[in-house]
């Protein structure tokens, strides 16, 4: 029987591979999962999304009954740190919202114009720690509880699970957009086209050299570099190829650079522009989608060039069945697999997931 050491290695080992566009013994499994595990344990919703340790524990029990996998997108969660990437407030179950609600990013407009001005003759640090002040509630005071993290990743690796997200990072895009609010974002980019563009090339400067600091600090396996809202089916070709790309291609570079792996987490519709993700450094990445791009499309133009990661439906791990999920398991490793993929939910397993379904996802690679 295999030591824990020997295990972690041996799951590292079939995720790097298939990172690297070989082909693993298996097809790797890692699984994203929050607010599902809470559910699944009977964890107060309100308890897991604002204490770290709590949620550590909750996704390190909940896992612990589905069965064997290699690795974990979450090790825990911490609601407010949201705010950082979306510069804004987030409502929380038991306090804003109901006991049992999701937390949700409260959007609006926070942000003004004039904003873009301070970033451009101040810096975006200088913006970001007057921001958090004024805007977020003090909101750099809170994330203390964020202090655990480490803790809680260590305790996953201890299991022989690698832990295959160690922090997240995005562009200005998406953090222009959740602060202006996306109405007035999109506004902005018509009416200030040139101030805007001026705002991200001082903001993603400092945002290299944020992530670079991170990720020298903590030295993880792999980083997202989350699309939400830059998604392609928001955006016309012209201004997604002037306001987006060009800042994820210097982001994702500059991870690559420093010997970590980047997820580029793209929620919503990206099929327009896949083509334009072979200018990403080839074999260093892993696309991992939503289910709303077509990862078959994916496969076709990005195959030979990043992993692949994706994309078992929510409606699917709620309302179907083991063996509906394992017959679109087998499909997704037959024809995405078996090199150069690894098999997830699309982004986070749903709360109301139905445990069986979510073990039959983490057994079909067997």
């Amino acid at each position: 029987m295999a030591s824990i050491k020997e295990l972690y290695e041996e799951r590292l080992d079939r995720i790097k591979t298939a990172v690297a566009l070989d082909k693993p013994d298996r097809v790797p499994v890692v699984p994203l999962a929050n607010a599902f595990c809470a559910r699944h344990m009977g964890v107060k919703m309100s308890e897991f999304c604002t204490n770290p340790e709590i949620s550590n524990r909750t996704i390190i029990r909940s896992f612990s009954e589905l069965g064997e996998f290699d690795g974990l997108q979450s090790a825990a969660f911490y609601a407010p740190s949201l705010g950082m990437l979306w510069l804004s407030r987030i409502k929380l179950p038991g306090y804003d919202l109901p006991e049992g609600e999701l937390w949700q990013v409260d959007e609006q407009e926070l942000m003004t114009t004039e904003n873009y001005d301070k970033i451009i003759n101040e810096g975006y640090n200088k913006f970001l720690s007057d921001y958090y002040r004024e805007k977020l509630d003090n909101l750099e005071a809170k994330l203390q509880p964020m202090e655990y993290m480490p803790k809680a990743q260590q305790a996953i690796e201890d299991l022989g699970i690698v832990m295959f997200c160690g922090g997240n990072v995005t562009i200005p895009y998406e953090s222009f957009c959740g602060g202006r609010s996306m109405t007035k974002f999109l506004q902005d980019l018509f009416r200030i086209p040139d101030k805007v563009q001026a705002a991200m090339d001082v903001a993603i400067v400092d945002i290299i050299e944020n992530t670079r600091q991170m990720l020298q600090a903590t030295k993880p396996l792999a980083v997202w570099t989350g699309g939400w809202r830059s998604a392609s089916e928001f955006l016309s070709p012209r201004l997604w190829r002037r306001f987006v790309f060009p800042y994820y291609k210097q982001l994702v570079q500059a991870v690559v650079d420093e010997g970590v792996i980047p997820i580029l987490h793209f929620d919503s519709d990206w099929t327009r522009d896949l083509e334009n993700l072979r200018e990403m450094p080839k074999g260093k990445c892993v696309l991992a989608l939503d289910g709303a791009t077509d990862i078959y499309k994916a496969k076709e133009i990005l195959g030979d060039h990043m992993c692949i990661m994706g994309d078992v439906p929510a409606a699917l791990l709620s309302l179907g069945t083991p063996g509906e999920v394992n017959e679109y398991c087998q499909r997704l490793i037959n024809e995405i697999g078996p090199a150069g993929f690894i098999l997830s939910s699309g982004c986070d397993i749903p709360p109301n997931a139905k445990p069986e379904n979510v073990k039959a996802m983490i057994d079909s690679v067997k």
